[in-house]
This record gives structure tokens, C-alpha cells and sequence, in this order.
């Protein structure tokens, strides 16, 4: 037999054999073989006059599957390398349809988009969360933690030091821009650090940027020039951190107040987003509120009845008052609205329903009355609903969305099916909503609703007694271990899991 002749490889495999998957970034932008010298710099860039980029602390693996943006390269001044090409790819692609698959955003879907085109630090953040995220995606979104033995969270790590060092070398520029990007910047690593279940390093980024918005609010030019919907960001995070932090809301910004009579007229909000700076400005309030109320003993409320119930029923005026009015707004012009405004509306009605049943029973210290049960059914069939209309389930986003409502059910409804039909519900949808982690939830009103029902021998405990649920718990106490402050939080703090850990 004729011996078989080796096919001819093409010049285009040749030339990828010699492309070096080690070398500096410049070569490898070049697409050429670097001599990889040691020092930070190659000989290969130095004696051709250009400029060495420096070599990458580490390489993501190979993926076939990657898709990336057209033309990307020539849109961007600077150098990028395969796995920076792959993760913004990622963020542009997966990240962002995410941040706004509750609500459009101009933030996402202009401000960030275009600043990740034009400010440098602020394209190796967005590179961190792409890489974050898809990690955290294939984790089913738990909370891991930084692992260096992991390849995205070694790049993530180096795209997030290049981001400093960028910002750092321009901190006494006059630059108007500075400012939005280092914010910009500061929202993109609260993400990132909050998807890695890093809550401590997530407050200290968010801090930053909520001490820049507050400089900002002293110079009356100063806060109007940068972008309202960065404003509206930091402020809903500032909000949530109130569960998570032992300071409190920490933005001081002065707002027109939204407050009315009865007989004031009022214009109905335009569309959606007005409904929805509504519904958050009466959740700067509300969320404080309850975190403050839930940790509270039955003497202390006892003791601060009369002030706590004035500002209870003072929410449940405010709520009541914005929740009819979005209902006029709905019978006005819901028809108009396109999928996913309709869908952006359903998800405002679900918040009204929730804050208002949490600010109704928040001064129980012990189980909650039976005859309130039809009202926790009425609030999980309504998340029921919507999350069966709701086929792109979004791994992150910064609005209050499902998880407010499910806890809520899941944690405090005096039936214990129902209860478990929630956390259920919880488990279904691996995802997070700014500082909510539905994991973290579903574990959290698992093992509470598991010591309940061993105080009391009920038969239910043999539905949520598996490995699947044993290993849940394993992971919230895991998380809550590593996690500095844990204990002062006030879901946390509620649920009394710490003073008696198994």
C-alpha cells in the first residue's frame, strides 16, 4: 500500500503554532511570536520602538463557542488581547441584556456602553464582570467566594488591578468625564465583588462612590452634570445595603418631596420609568425601615411603639396612595405598553404588594397570624404568574424584582406548604438582584423553616429533609463564615439561625 500522504497545513495554522499563548500583549495583539524577555518588557517590542504592553498574569481557557463583537478591535485605541475580546464580548453581549431585562436603562444601555468604548478603566471593569458573572453562571450562582485556582478569577483579578492603576494615574485630572467614569468604575466592582459573595469588599466599592455623589451634591454644578440614571443606581443600592451594612443609607441628596393630600392633583406617571422612580422613592424609605424594625426585640418595640407605628402608618399611606396610582396609570395606558413594559409594570404591582404586607406585619416578633395567610397566597400566586411569563431569566440586575416578595413568603407565612412552595419558587430562578442573592434567601428560609418545624414535630419536615437541601445549608453557613458582618444583617439577625448553629 502507497504510504499516505500528510495533508499540507495552511499558512494560517502554521502562523497559530507560532503565536505564543505566554507572551506580552502587544505581541499577542500583533499576532506574532514574543521573545517573552524577562522584566515586564520583550526585546521584541523594544527594538522595533514600540511599546510593551507587559505580559498577563494569566490565560483563560480555550472555548470554541466564544462570540464576539463585530469589528471590535477598531472601535477601541488601545490594545486588547483574546481573553479581553472574549470577556467584554461576554459583558456587551450577556451583561447587559441582564442589567435590563426588568427595565430599559439608560445607564447600561448608553452611559456604560459607551464609556467601556472610551475610558479604558472602565473597560477592564466591565471585562471583570464579564468574567465574573460567567463564572458565577456556571456555579449556579452561588456565592464562591475568590478562588485564585480558578481561571476567571485570576483574569478578573488582573482586569480589575488594571482598572485602579488607570484611575489612580488620572486622580488629579480636570478631565469633566473623570468623575462618571470612576463611578461608572466603582458600580462595576460593587457587582463583581457582590456576585463573588465578597459583600464587605462590594460595600467598601459602593462607598467610594456613594462619598463621590455626596461631594458631588455640595457643588450645586457638580451633581446635575453627571448622568441621573448612575444617580438612580447608586441610590437603589445605597437602599439594599441597609440589609447589609450596620451605617445605613449613606447618600445625602436633596429631593423634591413627593409627599401629597388626598385632594392634591397630581399627575399620573408618563410611562413606565416615572411609575418606577415612584415606586423607589417611597423604597428609600420602606427598606431602611424594615431592616431597622425586623431586628428590633419585642421590648424595644414595645418601648418605641408610638414613633415606629407613626412612620409605619406613614408608609402605608405613602404605599397605598403610589400603588393606586400606578393601578390608574395601568388602566390608563397599559394596552399601549409594549411586552416588556407591561412585564416592567406587573413587576411594580408585585413590590407595592410586598412592601405593603412586610410594613404590615414588621412589628411581629413571634409567628404571624393565621388569618393573614390568604394575603402571603395572593403574593406568591402573583410571583407565581409572573415568573411563568418571564422566559429570559436574568442572572443579575440592580432592581428589586422577585426575591423581596418570595422571602418574604417564604420566611413569615404562617402556612408551612406555602412557605415551601416559595423557597421552591426561590430555587427556580438562580439569579441576583443587586445585593439579594436568591441562594442565599432560599437557603436562609429553608433552615429556618426546617428548626421551626422541628420545634414543633410536624410532619411537613420530611419534604425538605435531602441532600439537595442539606447541602444548601452547608453553603449558607459557608458563605455566612466568610462573610465579615454577616451576623449584622438583618435578614440574618431576624431569623436568630446564628444563636443556635448546628
Amino acid at each position: 500500500m502507497a504510504p499516505v500522504k500528510e495533508a499540507p497545513v495552511s499558512r494560517q495554522r502554521r502562523a497559530q503554532r507560532k503565536r505564543s499563548k505566554t507572551g506580552c500583549r502587544t505581541c499577542r495583539a500583533r499576532h506574532i511570536k514574543c521573545d517573552e524577555s524577562p522584566g515586564g518588557v520583550c526585546r521584541n517590542c523594544t527594538s522595533t520602538g514600540r511599546i510593551c504592553e507587559g505580559y498577563d498574569l494569566c490565560r483563560l481557557p480555550h472555548k470554541r463557542s466564544v462570540v464576539y463583537l463585530p469589528d471590535l478591535a477598531s472601535r477601541l485605541c488601545w490594545i486588547m488581547n483574546s481573553d479581553e475580546k472574549r470577556c467584554f464580548s461576554y459583558f456587551h453581549h450577556h451583561s447587559i441584556s441582564s442589567l435590563v431585562s426588568f427595565f430599559d436603562s439608560p445607564l447600561w444601555q448608553n452611559l456604560v456602553r459607551q464609556l467601556s468604548h472610551t475610558e479604558p478603566a472602565v473597560y477592564h471593569a466591565a471585562n471583570m464582570l464579564g468574567a465574573v458573572q460567567e463564572d458565577s453562571e456556571e456555579n449556579g450562582m452561588r456565592l464562591a467566594g475568590i478562588n485564585l485556582h480558578r481561571p476567571r478569577h485570576r483574569f478578573a483579578l488582573e482586569q480589575s488591578v488594571r482598572s485602579f492603576a488607570l484611575l489612580n494615574k488620572r486622580h488629579a485630572s480636570q478631565d469633566p468625564q473623570l468623575k462618571e467614569a470612576t463611578l461608572v468604575c466603582c458600580l462595576l466592582f460593587t457587582l463583581s465583588e457582590l456576585l463573588l459573595g465578597q459583600y464587605t469588599t462590594a460595600l467598601r466599592h459602593l462607598r467610594s462612590g456613594l462619598q463621590i455623589l455626596n461631594e458631588a451634591a455640595a457643588d450645586t454644578h457638580c451633581l446635575p452634570a453627571i448622568d441621573q440614571s448612575l444617580v438612580e443606581a447608586f441610590v437603589r443600592l445605597d437602599t439594599q445595603s441597609s440589609h447589609f451594612a450596620t451605617d445605613g443609607p449613606l447618600l445625602h441628596l436633596k429631593r423634591d418631596a413627593e409627599e401629597w393630600s388626598s385632594g392634591d392633583a397630581i399627575p399620573l406617571p408618563r410611562n413606565v420609568q416615572e411609575a418606577r422612580r415612584e415606586l423607589n422613592h417611597v423604597l428609600c424609605k420602606g427598606i431602611p425601615f424594615l431592616s431597622e424594625c425586623w431586628v428590633l426585640s419585642g421590648t424595644e418595640i414595645e418601648l418605641n411603639f408610638n414613633s415606629l407605628r407613626l412612620t409605619q402608618q406613614s408608609l402605608l399611606a405613602s404605599l397605598s396612595q403610589h400603588k393606586q396610582r400606578l393601578e390608574l396609570f395601568c388602566k390608563k395606558s397599559y394596552a399601549k405598553l409594549n411586552a416588556k413594559e407591561q412585564r416592567g409594570v406587573e413587576i411594580l404591582q408585585l413590590q407595592y404588594l410586598d412592601q405593603i404586607l412586610s410594613v404590615k406585619t414588621c412589628f411581629f416578633n413571634g409567628p404571624i397570624p393565621g388569618y393573614l395567610t390568604p394575603e402571603y397566597v395572593a403574593l406568591l400566586s402573583a410571583h407565581e404568574s409572573l415568573m411563568a411569563k418571564f422566559p429570559e431569566r436574568s442572572t443579575i440586575t440592580l432592581d428589586n424584582g422577585i426575591i423581596p416578595g418570595l422571602y418574604i413568603v417564604a420566611s413569615k407565612c404562617p402556612d408551612y406548604r406555602v412557605r415551601l412552595r416559595a423557597i421552591r419558587a426561590l430555587q427556580s430562578w438562580p439569579h441576583c438582584e443587586g445585593f439579594i442573592n436568591s441562594n442565599i434567601i432560599a437557603s436562609l428560609a429553608l433552615e429556618s423553616l426546617k428548626r421551626e418545624l422541628v420545634k414543633v414535630n410536624k410532619a411537613e419536615l420530611s419534604l425538605i429533609v435531602g441532600d439537595n437541601e442539606e447541602e444548601l445549608v452547608r453553603f449558607l453557613f459557608d458563605t455566612l463564615s466568610c462573610t465579615e458582618q454577616a451576623a449584622y444583617w438583618s435578614i440574618i439577625r431576624a431569623s436568630k439561625i446564628l444563636q443556635h448553629k448546628p
